[in-house]
């Protein structure tokens, strides 16, 4: 599920509202799933963090607090959470709901590189417990 260009409470609201439910993955239990959020954010050329670990059913929130339009491109390009320039200008935001452990996801900014330079990025989904 995305929700871009809100504030992150907005973003919270919405979920809570919409009883996160899992419908961009597949766990088996998913009573086991994590209801956490983490910030990713995107800094004029680099993602901070790059590399980021986190427990299945985690939601990455996106923030582009650059001066630069960026974004979002998975390694897997038609995957759900693709988030394209137009919805990524400065001050906009991107989130998806991780829900498969042992998946690790690559993407990059295409505008700043490509998936091994410039301005790539990784969220590595661990069992919930197992980081």
């Amino acid at each position: 599920m995305f929700i871009r260009g809100l504030p992150l409470t907005l973003a919270a609201v919405a979920l809570v509202a919409s009883g996160c439910g899992d419908d961009d993955g597949a766990s088996d239990d998913a009573g086991a799933l994590v209801d956490e959020r983490v910030e990713v954010l995107a800094i004029d050329n680099a993602f901070d963090p790059e590399e980021i670990e986190v427990e299945a059913g985690t939601t990455i929130v996106w923030r582009n607090v650059g001066r630069n339009d960026h974004n979002i491109i998975p390694e897997d390009e038609d995957a759900a959470w693709r988030v394209d320039t137009e919805d990524f200008l400065p001050g906009d935001e991107a989130e998806f709901r991780f829900t498969e452990p042992g998946a690790t996801y690559r993407y990059y900014c295409s505008i700043h590189g490509t998936i091994d330079v410039g301005m790539p990025g990784t969220v590595v989904v661990t069992k919930p417990g197992d980081s």
